[in-house]
């Protein structure tokens, strides 16, 4: 009798048990394994290069030098906030009277400033307007084209008249805005001070005589780009 009440309460917890273990949640499947990377994509260094024209106003300081108004081709990558190197330069070509020679009413010639100029330059960038700030130093490659009316007041003799300009050294401070209007489209304003004094050499035979004219200019810009990459 004892047996058979004990064979009777095992079957019964079992039936108990059964269900139980039924309806317990099954264990959460192993997650599974993430790719390893074998390949980093990277953009291509033209990404994001924005092009488009301006002018420049260029008011000189010299009041005997004429204020051009140059055309500018215009380039511009993506904007970062932060420092960054800066290439520079603002050619411009100006006519100049003799004022050097004693002549302040007589036309010297035309003098043509090249200035290749390195920098650096501070960026803020927003949307959608972008602030910077560059300085930049470096050689100005000049030329001169003297004029038939001071030929006569250079006393160099009855010969052949030739003029030149030297190498000289430049330097530049700029500030900018951008404004974006999308993705696509920017217009650029700019305030320049740029400081330059060639060395003008006139030549006849074995003669020469030598002026410093300056070139200093304060410029106003205004531009144009449009991102094509």
């Amino acid at each position: 009798m004892r047996r058979c009440v004990i064979l009777a309460a095992w079957l019964a917890a079992c039936m108990v048990a059964g269900p139980a273990r039924a309806q317990e949640t099954p264990p959460a499947p192993t997650p599974a394994e993430a790719p390893k990377i074998t390949k980093v994509q990277r953009q291509r260094p033209w990404t994001g290069l924005a092009l488009g024209v301006g002018w420049e106003k260029v008011f000189t300081t010299a009041g005997h030098v004429s204020n051009p108004l140059p055309f500018r081709v215009l380039a511009r990558t993506p904007t970062k906030s932060g420092w960054a190197v800066s290439p520079m330069f603002g050619w411009f070509r100006s006519d100049v009277d003799a004022v050097a020679l004693n002549r302040p009413t007589t036309p010297m010639g035309q003098l043509t400033v090249r200035p290749i100029l390195v920098g650096v330059r501070r960026t803020w960038a927003g949307r959608p307007l972008s602030y910077d700030v560059a300085l930049a130093a470096g050689p100005s490659f000049n030329s001169f084209k003297v004029a038939d009316e001071i030929k006569p007041d250079l006393a160099l003799g009855s010969g052949a008249i030739t003029a030149d300009a030297n190498i000289s050294f430049a330097w530049r401070v700029q500030g900018s805005v951008w404004h974006d209007f999308n993705e696509k489209l920017a217009i650029r304003g700019s305030l320049a001070y740029a400081w330059v004094h060639p060395e003008i050499t006139f030549r006849s035979g074995a003669s020469g005589r030598r002026v410093t004219e300056n070139a200093n200019a304060v410029m106003i810009g205004a531009g144009l780009v449009y991102r094509i990459f």
